[in-house]
């Protein structure tokens, strides 16, 4: 028994052009996830008073928070080397969680930014 399948490469280009609107949907349903992370990471992040560190500066660490997308990886932290200090604590130095807690809290919108994407 012979089985010829005719026009094999036309749906072969169709997966492919399908596969790529995919790939372009969850980079931009990424990106704006971690927009959404990033906002929440920034509410979350404890800030210096003038009280509990005279002089200042006040609010780098917040203000530095950044998120951005590298193909299907979506990245929100900052450049600050005492960040993790700040996160996870030290033996002199209570954890003031905000990176995962922005994380944990903001999952289903995340979720929901993608699947947006593939609404369109």
């Amino acid at each position: 028994m012979k089985i010829q399948i005719e026009g094999l490469d036309s749906v072969n280009d169709i997966i492919n052009r399908y596969a790529d609107g995919i790939t372009e949907k969850l980079s931009r349903g990424i990106a704006v996830g971690c927009k959404v992370v990033e906002a929440e990471a920034k509410s979350l992040c404890p800030v210096s008073t003038e009280e509990t560190r005279p002089g200042g500066p006040h609010g780098e660490l917040r203000q530095s928070i950044t998120s951005r997308t590298e193909g299907l990886t979506g990245l929100v932290g900052t450049n600050k080397e005492y960040a993790g200090y700040v996160e996870f604590g030290t033996y002199k130095m209570a954890a003031q969680p905000y990176l995962v807690p922005a994380l944990k809290s903001k999952q289903s919108d995340v979720i929901s930014a993608i699947a947006s994407e593939f609404k369109r």
